[in-house]
């Protein structure tokens, strides 16, 4: 099922980029969610690379505060196509380049959350599957 996800892209102290994906029950709480972590992280000097709201099926755990850089083993791709949404691609072995001016735009990024579900699982109440990881 897709819900609604806020990602966030940020710069790390090594010039890498972490992911953060929190999800909300509405696109307004995403929104007003993606407002609030924009206005804290400027506020902080941390200006971030990207912040939208879209849905996705991909889930993660849940997001936590000050994890030590260490922890920031998990790797992603993260698509922006220009017409709009995102795709985040979880890695294993695959190589990720950064492509910021190609179409669709690529991240290659780190983050301390896990995958819990790709969202193209058959979802558990129902056998259904889910869409991918797409966000609109």
């Amino acid at each position: 099922m897709l819900k609604s996800t806020l990602l966030i892209l940020t710069l790390m102290a090594d010039d890498g980029t972490r992911l953060t994906l929190s999800t909300y029950d509405s696109p307004d709480e995403c929104e007003g969610a993606r407002e609030v972590v924009t206005q804290v992280l400027t506020d902080a000097g941390q200006e971030p690379v990207v912040t939208m709201c879209g849905k996705t099926g991909l889930r993660l755990t849940p997001y936590i505060h000050g994890a030590p850089r260490r922890a920031e083993v998990n790797r992603y791709r993260v698509e922006l196509p220009a017409d709009g949404g995102f795709t985040v691609i979880p890695l294993t072995d695959e190589t990720c380049e950064d492509a910021p001016d190609a179409d669709p735009v690529v991240y290659c990024t780190l983050s301390a959350q896990q995958v819990i579900s790709t969202g193209t699982e058959p979802a558990p109440e129902t056998g259904a599957e889910t869409k991918t990881e797409t966000g609109n």
